[in-house]
């Protein structure tokens, strides 16, 4: 859910501290925010791989970032916070980069289909 009043959405007030231990620092040619919070190892992997990629423009954690993706479980409403997106250069000029919504998932509940499916709907 894009706030309507900054639809481009930002890193630049992306601020909050943090006691966990988990923590990637990152490539500022990659990413505008110094650190990223890790859930998981899984994350950390993401990180160095989107970073290594020549591809990826830029990527931020959605840690602090407010993008939500609503979505129904079963006939529940309900938000995601998916990890985090992802800009990419898919072979169009820098001013149409690919952007990615990514989420990290070690084990895949009930509700990652409708998650996925709110996703290809968006």
């Amino acid at each position: 859910m894009l706030d309507p009043y900054n639809p481009a959405g930002s890193t630049v007030h992306i601020r909050f501290d943090t006691s966990k231990k988990a923590l990637w620092q990152t490539d500022h040619r990659r990413c505008h925010v110094n650190w990223v919070v890790c859930d998981s190892d899984w994350e950390a992997e993401f990180c160095r791989a989107v970073e290594a990629n020549e591809r990826v423009r830029a990527y931020v954690k959605n840690q602090g970032f407010g993008f939500e993706v609503l979505y129904l479980l079963g006939a529940t409403p309900k938000k995601d916070l998916p990890d985090s997106i992802v800009r990419v250069d898919d072979g169009h000029d820098d001013d149409d980069l690919l952007n990615l919504v990514v989420e990290i998932k070690g084990y895949r509940g009930e509700d990652a289909k409708d998650k996925a499916n709110a996703m290809d709907v968006y």
